[in-house]
């Protein structure tokens, strides 16, 4: 499936528009932020909910590029989702993205101690890898777009 056609699928959540090198460059500093913050929280709560703000940061970024916004925030699981359509993360990626997203609202809204250190520590992991990708991508594909 193209992303055009996920994008389809998704009509009523995803905005087509023109690509942006402003919103691009708003969000990248973001992904590196919640990048370092996940790393210096003391909490394995907090570092998972840094970690996974970087991921969606990161698949905003990427739609951005492609043309594509989400019409509001609430949609975390298409903005994960979305990453295998735009920077081409795996679905083994996706599916443990989806995991921390899961984990991450029960640390925020039922449960205090649902990360442990290792999840926390992967998500981290996970987010810098996202990042990478992100940044990586957005030279070969979108050159015009890319941080200069």
């Amino acid at each position: 499936m193209t992303l055009s056609e996920w994008a389809a699928l998704h009509r009523d959540e995803i905005v087509a528009e023109e690509a942006n090198r402003a919103t691009i460059a708003l969000l990248l500093p973001l992904v590196a932020r919640e990048i370092a913050d996940a790393a210096s929280v003391l909490s394995d709560d907090g570092r998972l909910e840094h970690a996974f703000a970087a991921c969606l940061a990161a698949a905003r970024a990427a739609l951005a590029a492609c043309g594509y916004r989400l019409r509001t925030s609430a949609h975390h699981y298409l903005a994960i989702e979305s990453l295998q359509y735009t920077i081409g993360l795996g679905e083994g990626d996706v599916r443990q993205l989806q995991t921390y997203r899961r984990m991450r609202a029960r640390a925020m809204y039922d449960q205090v101690g649902a990360a442990s250190r290792e999840d926390a520590q992967a998500a981290l992991e996970a987010a810098k890898a996202v990042a990478e990708r992100l940044t990586t991508w957005l030279v070969q594909e979108h050159p015009d777009l890319s941080p200069k």
